[in-house]
């Protein structure tokens, strides 16, 4: 712990050298046993006020020359600069953000730097810095370090590194919850977007189609929009913590990407459906040639859940076995599977088979054994949402999970009961009637009529007059 020395009529701080810090001194001849630092004061108690602040910027400052030479260039040199910088009295910045920065800060800076340099050069303080370890200042305040490129996944699994205080009185259990309130979010992340991005490259866009990926979740009935507003907010929350734990000022923290996303998602249970695709949407989508520029397999599972009306996952994670192309009735069946195409179901209601017409059916022939790139991870949502709206075929306010409220409307329209409803779409008919239900599945043929009932005949496009 430091102390106070008087040299002349001026109060110095005076401390030993912690032995941790034994390996900045290797190769000098005389390593140095003690750091005497000027407070600039004759008064005694001003001297004392000023002693704490002063110790934390010679600590900070031999903690960020410490991990510059075990690690240069790494998360903890950057994390060690920036708390130099902090005890200096400023917010880190990389010398790319002081260019693009206010004139007036950077000169407040250079003065700063060459005015603790003058101090560390004067009389006895030249003896307790090694001249080659001269820079860590000037690389603290003049942005010299980058940040580290962290993914969204790697700052999850350290947050109590990044908020110790948040989890310091926790138990075990409370710890263990307030983890996964990070680390699911960021897994999603990774999921639904099929990659875990460095997070200060996670674009607006990229928030966006993680919000409508977990909306489409929501309409599917695969969790709840309580969860998903909840996940978001931890997201921002993170944004927050993380970037304050790299040196910046609260007020300049930069805008985080999934900033209000959140609201509103935890309405969707109340409302218990959302916005579906409207027809004419639905109509323009299966146009000839509205979606040759997209991925073959993307554009084909669209016209799949166009006619099916099934969930994403039922389709995009079907196996080859459980595709049935060359029966009399072409259809697909819905069920859990197990070895090297397992998947499990929502629920046992979900356990069907559907009959494959128009579009599905050419669809479907065009991949016979099934959807490779999307099976089995939960990308084609946050994708088919951005191409599509990208191509001007999903309005705003929509997405792609919408589609399977319009196939049970257009069950509706028709004059298709709840219950034969319930049974084609996967519902629970139980539920659907409010009483218990008895009797046989539906068979395929009844099955098959209901679904060109509602069939959509796509318009070809007339030959431009002559």
């Amino acid at each position: 712990m430091a102390g106070l020395a008087k040299r002349g009529e001026t109060w110095h701080l005076r401390m030993r050298v912690p032995r941790r810090y034994d390996p900045l001194w290797v190769g000098m001849k005389k390593p140095p046993k003690e750091i005497h630092r000027s407070l600039k004061t004759g008064d005694k108690k001003e001297a004392m006020a000023r002693l704490a602040a002063v110790e934390a910027q010679i600590l900070a400052e031999l903690d960020a020359r410490l991990a510059g030479v075990d690690l240069p260039g790494s998360r903890s040199h950057y994390e060690a600069i920036a708390r130099l910088t902090t005890a200096r009295g400023f917010g880190y910045r990389t010398a790319g953000e002081l260019a693009d920065g206010d004139l007036g800060d950077v000169l407040r800076r250079v003065e700063k730097v060459q005015e603790v340099e003058k101090e560390k050069a004067r009389g006895k303080d030249r003896k307790d810095v090694k001249p080659a370890h001269m820079t860590e200042t000037a690389l603290a305040l003049l942005g010299g370090v980058d940040r580290p490129r962290e993914t969204l996944l790697e700052i999850a699994e350290r947050m109590e590194e990044i908020s110790p205080l948040d989890v310091r009185d926790k138990n075990q259990k409370q710890r263990r919850v307030w983890r996964d309130r990070w680390l699911r979010p960021a897994k999603k992340v990774k999921e639904l977007l099929g990659r875990d991005p460095v997070l200060d490259e996670i674009s607006r866009a990229d928030a966006i189609d993680f919000r409508d990926a977990l909306q489409d979740r929501i309409l599917d009935g695969d969790m709840k929009g309580s969860s998903a507003q909840k996940d978001l907010q931890n997201l921002n929350r993170m944004w927050k913590l993380y970037h304050a734990s790299l040196g910046y000022d609260v007020a300049e923290i930069p805008p985080s990407p999934f900033r209000g996303l959140g609201e509103g998602m935890s309405k969707l249970d109340d409302e218990g459906r959302k916005d579906e695709v409207p027809i004419d949407a639905v109509e323009n989508i299966v146009h000839p040639g509205a979606m040759d520029d997209l991925h073959p397999e993307l554009r084909d599972i669209t016209l799949i859940l166009i006619e099916t009306g099934c969930r994403q996952s039922e389709v995009t994670d079907l196996p080859p076995h459980h595709i049935h192309l060359d029966d009399p009735i072409p259809h697909i069946e819905i069920r859990r599977a197990t070895g090297e195409f397992a998947r499990e179901l929502k629920n046992k209601h979900s356990t069907r088979n559907v009959p494959l017409v128009g579009v599905a059916l050419g669809a479907m022939r065009r991949h016979p054994e099934g959807f490779p790139k999307y099976r089995g991870t939960g990308t084609y949502s946050g994708e088919a949402n951005r191409s599509l709206r990208a191509a001007g075929l999903l309005p705003d306010g929509v997405t792609i999970g919408g589609l399977r409220h319009s196939f049970e409307t257009r069950l509706k329209n028709t004059g298709v009961d709840s219950d034969d409803r319930a049974e084609l779409m996967g519902h629970s008919v139980k539920r659907a009637r409010g009483r218990e239900w008895y009797g046989d599945s539906m068979p395929l043929e009844k099955r098959l009529e209901y679904h060109q009932k509602i069939e959509i005949q796509p318009v070809k496009q007339l030959p431009a007059p002559d």
